[in-house]
């Protein structure tokens, strides 16, 4: 199924070389988790990252679905 990654600010350098924006596109199958799409990003996986599913926060163990956008960024900014 397919679902949408997110990356803003910081963790956007995380994507694959070449993607354009900072959201793309994977093949994830059935019953995979937050953590478990996140990781191959090497996002953080920690209170130093906000990890939210469609716009809520939700616990990294939560399974995602077809379609849902799954966003990361850094709880930590400077300013």
């Amino acid at each position: 199924m397919k679902v949408f990654v997110k990356l803003i600010a910081i963790y956007q350098n995380l994507l694959p070389a070449g993607t354009i924006g900072n959201t793309i596109e994977i093949e994830v199958p059935r019953g995979t988790t937050l953590s478990q799409v996140l990781s191959p990003f090497g996002v953080p996986l920690d209170d130093s990252s906000v990890v939210v599913l469609n716009g809520l926060t939700v616990d990294l163990n939560t399974v995602v679905s077809e379609g849902d956008t799954i966003s990361a960024f850094s709880a930590i900014a400077g300013g």
